[in-house]
């Protein structure tokens, strides 16, 4: 494992945004797609649900089909559990990864260390869908506001949510071999190879298939606002936690880039062809 002692080579930064996106992909799919239908199936097996099928595309949607009893016999716990499935199981598993694997921190392992930031910002990606959609179609954190829990407390969930995953995200940087000493422009291309430019894949991808572009472009937009936002507080955030918890800036080796970028990719393939749009 090499430590950066000075600011990365044009050939080093193109592997540390390969090893970023990689990372992103696999902990997205496997956080915020995997783990979080699997938690709305667990909530709905706990009421007698029987799931018959999963569908998971990262350029479409994620979902899952199961027969359930009777909205009477499953009565509203059920219903809010199988609802608010996703957060309530996938939530604390995702973090739990991050957690248990950070004193371990080295690129290789950039796609585990990712689940609790890409999780959590995804999270927050959530309380808005889910406010902005409700009443009229309701997930996730629609199921809150249908058992009356005040839309500031949900508010609450996604800022706080937001806030955590900024500063995680930040913490992680340093294993793609960029540190304090690196100009912003480098730190916000590496935010730009998350989620602007996995929705600008998605945006391609839905059009592709005739979806209308509305929705997309707006998402894709708002993972700009994100991107920058994660990128302005990077030097404060490691300034100020290095009391606490130092990332020294490491070189990737090929083989961390490599696999990241290579799992991470292989996966967002097969489910693609597997579940089409």
């Amino acid at each position: 494992m090499n430590t950066a002692s000075q600011n990365l080579t044009g050939t080093q930064f193109a592997r540390s945004l390969l090893l970023f996106f990689g990372a992103f992909m696999l902990a997205f799919i496997l956080n915020s797609y995997v783990i979080h239908e699997a938690g709305h199936a667990f909530g709905g097996m706990l009421f007698g649900c029987k799931i018959e099928e999963l569908y998971i595309n990262p350029f479409g949607t994620g979902s899952w089909e199961s027969r359930c009893p009777s909205s009477l016999t499953m009565g509203p716990t059920g219903r809010f559990l199988q609802g608010m499935g996703g957060p309530i199981f996938g939530l604390p598993i995702s973090i739990a990864i991050t957690l248990l694997l950070w004193r371990k921190r080295r690129p290789v392992l950039l796609p585990l260390l990712m689940s609790a930031p890409v999780v959590l910002i995804g999270n927050f990606l959530g309380v808005l869908d889910s406010m902005l959609n409700y009443p009229g179609h309701i997930f996730d954190y629609g199921w809150m506001l249908q058992i009356g829990i005040s839309p500031s407390i949900i508010k609450l969930i996604g800022f706080v949510s937001l806030v955590l995953g900024i500063i995680l995200m930040n913490l992680l940087v340093p294993l793609a071999g960029t540190g304090i000493s690196e100009p912003f422009w480098k730190v916000l291309v590496l935010n730009l190879f998350t989620w602007p430019l996995y929705l600008l894949i998605r945006l391609f991808y839905q059009v592709f298939h005739g979806v209308e572009s509305t929705g997309p472009t707006s998402l894709l937009i708002l993972g700009v606002i994100l991107a920058v936002f994660t990128a302005l507080p990077f030097k404060p955030i490691l300034k100020f936690l290095s009391r606490f918890t130092n990332t020294e800036p490491v070189i990737p080796s090929s083989r961390a880039v490599w696999l990241s970028f290579g799992l991470g990719m292989s996966l967002a393939f097969v489910l693609t062809l597997i579940n089409p749009i």
